[in-house]
């Protein structure tokens, strides 16, 4: 078993080789095999992003993900136009069934809710607007649903590029 030390290491580089973080505003603490994430960043992918690297270093238990996104001034979106935004993207994304999902955005925080036939549908529709300019949050509260029986759909996640 790797020291908390090793661990904090071992994170910290991973970070360092991640081009879609800037490593250099996020902290790394390790206890026990829980790693924290603290730091602030410019966007909400970002964000994601440190976790998943985080939780691929072997050694890693758990991810407390404390990293706060806080959007520049030039990349500073309102809530209408994040709105407006997300309504085009799942509109334009051939995996998300745009019709079945409504958005809510308050202080840069998207709110994705309705019913879906699958989880990758699901999975897609948050994919599709985690990266928007000016994202804080996404909290992806779809259901799902099996649709009708006989109805035959695509299985997206065998067609789809992981996000």
């Amino acid at each position: 078993m790797k020291t908390d030390t090793q661990l904090r290491h071992d994170v910290m580089d991973e970070l360092q080789f991640e081009p879609s973080v800037d490593a250099n505003q996020i902290g790394v603490i390790a206890k026990k095999g829980v790693v924290t994430l603290t730091g602030m960043v410019r966007t909400f992918g970002e964000k994601l992003g440190a976790e998943r690297v985080a939780k691929r270093v072997y050694g890693v238990r758990a991810v407390a993900n404390d990293i706060c996104v806080h959007v520049p001034g030039d990349l500073e979106r309102t809530d209408q136009e994040i709105a407006e935004s997300a309504l085009h993207v799942l509109k334009w994304d051939a995996f998300v069934p745009d019709d079945r999902i409504t958005v809510t955005v308050r202080d840069g925080r998207i709110l994705l809710e309705g019913t879906v036939y699958s989880q990758s549908d699901k999975e897609a529709a948050g994919c599709a607007v985690r990266n928007l300019v000016g994202v804080k949050e996404v909290v992806n509260s779809i259901g799902c649903n099996s649709p009708s029986a006989g109805a035959k759909r695509l299985n997206a996640k065998e067609m789809r590029w992981e996000c």
